[in-house]
């Protein structure tokens, strides 16, 4: 059996928290494989990443409401607009080690000459 993001969200129940080896023992498949889909589900927002004090990071299905519908105004000047927001991306909390290191000084530096040209 094929394990696709459609099985793994169904397996989900809305609001309860799963760790991704757990998840990957249910289907029978490596904790990688799953810990991607699970990551690819909360750049698509239907999946929500959080971790506790314990370091192990959990997924929750978010569960969804239907919108409710808007009415519709008889002024054209009272249009409600939105915002374009990007996809929520992934965090990751910790220390780095070596290039990353490196790369994370130089790019402080960056940013920091870059604020003191503007004034």
């Amino acid at each position: 059996m094929k394990l696709t993001s459609g099985k793994l969200l169904r397996a989900m129940d809305p609001g309860h928290e799963y760790r991704a080896s757990e998840l990957a023992e249910w289907f029978d498949t490596s904790t990688a494989q799953v810990t991607d889909m699970l990551c690819t589900l909360v750049e698509d927002g239907l999946v929500r990443m959080s971790s506790h004090a314990t370091r192990i990071i959990r997924f929750e299905r978010l569960a969804f409401q239907p919108a409710q519908p808007v009415p519709r105004s008889r002024n054209a000047t009272q249009l409600q607009t939105s915002i374009a927001t990007p996809p929520v991306t992934r965090t990751m909390q910790g220390s780095l080690h070596g290039d990353e290191a490196s790369l994370g000084t130089l790019r402080g530096l960056a940013m920091l000459a870059r604020h003191s040209r503007r004034g």
